[in-house]
């Protein structure tokens, strides 16, 4: 499955798409949380907010597409000038397939080579082994664990300054 399905970056004419992804991944899964509500958001707006993620070096949205369909999505989120906060999330159809661990390697790519942070940072929950082994496997290392919102999470960090360098 996986050489039918592309990456890329997200275009502003991505908007409802997105949206129509979002909404879905939040039904099949509660380890993916959208900041926003979803229900707020016209495909006008996220196409806007698309484009000025396309323009910063701080932001990434990037997708999987099958055929014509969105089936996988990974941001990047700046939480300061010089840390952005990773999240990748595929449809339960299409996982197993490396989906996941691609979209990863694609922001990390962008991280190394195009973004203006130091490092990328993400919480995942600690039950969540395959999410784990896919960042553990790209360089991301364990911080700590806490509870948060009664869920058992870990925080995990990957240097992007070191990538860069060997870029």
């Amino acid at each position: 499955m996986a050489e039918e399905v592309s990456f890329r970056l997200a275009a502003a004419k991505d908007g409802q798409a997105v949206l129509n992804l979002l909404k879905i991944l939040q039904k099949e899964s509660n380890t993916f949380l959208v900041d926003s509500d979803l229900t707020e958001l016209t495909p006008e707006m996220e196409s806007q907010q698309i484009d000025l993620i396309s323009r910063s070096k701080q932001n990434l949205l990037a997708v999987a597409e099958f055929d014509t369909d969105l089936v996988g999505i990974v941001t990047v989120d700046g939480t300061d000038p010089k840390t952005g906060e990773l999240g990748v999330a595929v449809l339960k159809a299409f996982q197993g397939y490396t989906l996941g661990t691609n979209l990863v390697a694609l922001a990390l790519d962008w991280g190394a080579t195009f973004s203006s942070l130091d490092e990328l940072t993400l919480t995942v929950f600690s039950d969540n082994a395959p999410a784990i082994h896919i960042y553990e496997k790209l360089g991301f290392e364990k911080l700590k664990s806490e509870q948060v919102n009664d869920h058992d999470v870990i925080e995990m960090k990957l240097n992007l300054k070191q990538l860069k360098e060997e870029k």
